[in-house]
């Protein structure tokens, strides 16, 4: 008899998810999406890919090698599916610490087979953004295999490669409740009909947290928010533009125009500026962004790329991200027996989607955990200190300045 599974949620992780369940010959997969697949946060995500970056830490190599293989691969076998542009990436370091994290990326992305260098020679990295202001820069990371993704198109080509394996998709299909019998999920109650199910995975995004309400888990897990501006310079940049970060922002380009957005790093779960609890459904398509966000950039490219100040704002958005309180996903089983938990990626959902993907997968069909969801366990915020606001008291990682 084959195990009947629901997937809530259509985004980049739950597409990964479908797609890697599809490889199961006793799986029965089924895939709900309230509106289009890849609509919602992954629409709104920068999409970058990089394997010297500063958004996932060292400990997970291994996660960011395999889904940058897993997104290449799919570009090599279907050219245009993913949407990659192989721009590189510039990680400028402005301090010893991020300068030594630097150096170890550089280091990981050789030893798997990849071109990286490290650069303290200003005049080499001027190469590459010959406008950047390099005062009291340490030296900067390069990765020349580096790029970004379409996210939407990702998860297109993804769910379609699951579909074709007899997944099952409905999308404009809202997942109104998950019903219980006991301590055990049994099925789904959608806007177009109920459904049997033995295992629901929520991989809902920034909706999690209403989502797991509905079997009565309460998640700690705060929205921060990625705000986004489109930049057109005043004159068009004469050099090819890569995919630059700092630890404070990053960017890339948009076709013609600069795309740039506060890093993930960043975020402060303490500052209710950055982090609090919003209704995702209210986020307009295009707007919304905060005006101390402004602010902060328009501090941070006067300090380190100038040239970008006389550029004219052209578009900008504000998405919604599901953070917990460690700013790592929270992965496999809850108290509620059959009710599985994909989500809380926050920035980094494209990158770890097939890793996601990929071991939840299995743990549904097998029982079995990878250490990365023996490492992510609901159960380890349990651990963690808060405050009396419900807060998490330290945030770790790497020391942002």
């Amino acid at each position: 008899m084959k195990k009947r599974i629901g997937i809530i949620g259509g985004g980049i992780i739950g597409s990964a998810t479908a797609y890697f369940l599809s490889q199961y010959p006793d799986a029965d997969v089924t895939l709900f999406e309230k509106n289009s697949i890849g609509s919602g946060t992954t629409a709104k995500s920068a999409a970058t890919f990089c394997l010297i970056d500063d958004s996932v830490s060292h400990e997970f190599w291994s996660v960011r090698l395999f889904g940058f293989k897993f997104y290449t691969g799919l570009e090599k076998q279907m050219p245009g599916s993913t949407g990659f542009e192989q721009t590189g990436t510039l990680m400028v370091c402005p301090y010893r610490e991020y300068e030594m994290y630097t150096k170890q990326a550089v280091a990981l992305t050789l030893a798997s087979g990849y071109q990286a260098e490290y650069w303290t020679d200003h005049d080499k990295i001027h190469q590459i953004i010959p406008d950047l202001n390099l005062e009291g820069i340490l030296g900067a990371g390069w990765c020349p295999d580096d790029g970004f993704f379409d996210a939407t198109m990702t998860a297109n080509t993804i769910a379609r490669l699951a579909r074709e394996r007899g997944v099952q998709i409905h999308i404009n299909t809202k997942v109104t409740e998950i019903c219980k019998e006991g301590n055990k999920v049994t099925g789904v109650e959608t806007s177009k009909g109920h459904f049997d199910f033995d295992v629901v995975v929520d991989a809902s995004g920034p909706w999690v947290r209403n989502v797991a309400k509905l079997v009565g888990v309460d998640l700690p897990i705060w929205h921060t928010k990625a705000e986004v501006f489109i930049l057109e310079p005043t004159e068009k940049l004469s050099y090819p533009f890569p995919v630059l970060k700092y630890p404070r922002f990053y960017a890339r380009k948009d076709k013609s125009n600069v795309f740039i957005c506060k890093s993930h790093q960043s975020m402060d779960l303490n500052d209710p500026k950055h982090a609090g609890f919003w209704d995702p459904d209210q986020l307009p398509m295009t707007g919304g962004t905060d005006e101390y966000f402004w602010e902060f950039l328009t501090e941070q490219l006067m300090e380190q790329y100038p040239r970008l100040l006389e550029a004219s704002v052209v578009n900008e958005w504000v998405g919604y991200r599901a953070e917990p309180p460690d700013f790592l996903p929270v992965l496999g089983p809850t108290p509620v027996e059959g009710y599985v938990l994909a989500a809380g990626a926050g920035g980094n959902g494209v990158i770890e989607a097939p890793t996601i993907g990929r071991d939840v997968a299995d743990f549904v069909m097998t029982g079995n955990k990878s250490w990365y969801l023996d490492r992510l366990p609901l159960s380890r915020l349990e651990k963690l200190q808060y405050d009396s606001t419900g807060r998490l008291i330290s945030k770790p990682g790497i020391e942002i300045k």
